[in-house]
């Protein structure tokens, strides 16, 4: 089983976009993710925020799901909750674009999530896409890991979906 564990800001929603129906996701950037399911055999797991918690999952996700749906996605559900504990401080003030460089506990957080999924699944191979740094080498994921941007004219790119092909394909 191929998988490709999706975040959505940075991927299929970026700064530039705007459109309210879709709750910013670019329709152009859905058919790139499409792309690479069509030829990799891939199934998409949403790690994304959009997910929610435990006890609340946000009306967007219901949008994302619907999406991906009609352009004929298959979503094989999303990666589990797991608590994130941050190490250190996070600084009072943060601007956009600035590398905060937040540290999570091993065991929690993202890559955390991901593992867990990997581990409770048969998984041939794996991208992630996400636009922020998971600590994903402290889980040996850096070579799966593929970082588009939301800054800009961000989302998902021509060179994105190539190295997801690449890799899923090996």
């Amino acid at each position: 089983m191929k998988i490709i564990f999706l975040d959505v800001d940075g991927e299929l929603t970026y700064s530039n976009y705007r459109n309210e129906e879709t709750a910013n996701i670019d329709i152009e950037k859905v058919k790139l993710l499409k792309e690479i399911c069509d030829k990799t055999n891939a199934k998409v797991v949403i790690s994304s925020s959009w997910k929610g918690s435990e006890d609340y999952t946000p009306k967007i996700y219901y949008v994302l799901r619907e999406i991906l749906s009609k352009n004929h996605i298959e979503v094989l559900g999303d990666t589990p909750h797991l608590k994130t504990e941050i190490i250190g401080d996070i600084p009072e003030t943060i601007n956009l674009g600035e590398d905060l460089n937040i540290k999570c506990k091993y065991g929690t957080g993202r890559a955390a999530e991901i593992q867990k999924w990997i581990n409770e699944h048969g998984v041939e191979n794996f991208v992630i896409l996400d636009d922020e740094d998971w600590q994903w080498s402290d889980y040996g994921y850096e070579n799966n890991w593929i970082q588009p941007t939301w800054f800009g004219d961000g989302g998902l790119k021509r060179e994105h979906v190539d190295m997801a092909i690449n890799i899923l394909n090996k």
